[in-house]
């Protein structure tokens, strides 16, 4: 039996494609409700307040507002704090006072 191949053959050639795993929206960045914060396989990052877990371990926004990183019982976990839309009044100064 030969221990060399034929002529033209090789053994390599083969390579899958990047799956684009990763932190997409990094802490303290607005997004809005539908966009994917983490790609990832298993729960590296576990859901929080607002965020979504696809079928697939991925995190996604539920509801508009800035990213949160933190942790909850030694886990790591990634919250949506939803941003409050309250005015701020200044009292107004008379015009002849």
């Amino acid at each position: 039996m030969a221990h060399k191949k034929g002529a033209s053959s090789s053994r390599n050639g083969r390579d899958s494609n990047a799956q684009h795993l990763g932190v997409k929206r990094f802490g303290g960045q607005v997004v809005g409700a539908g966009e994917i914060l983490i790609r990832q396989r298993g729960t590296k990052f576990h859901p929080g307040a607002g965020v979504g877990r696809g079928k697939d371990d991925t995190l996604f926004a539920l509801t508009a507002g800035t990213v949160e990183f933190g942790s909850k019982r030694g886990r790591k976990t990634v919250n949506i704090v939803v941003a409050t839309t309250d005015v701020e009044v200044d009292e107004a100064v008379p015009a002849g006072a």
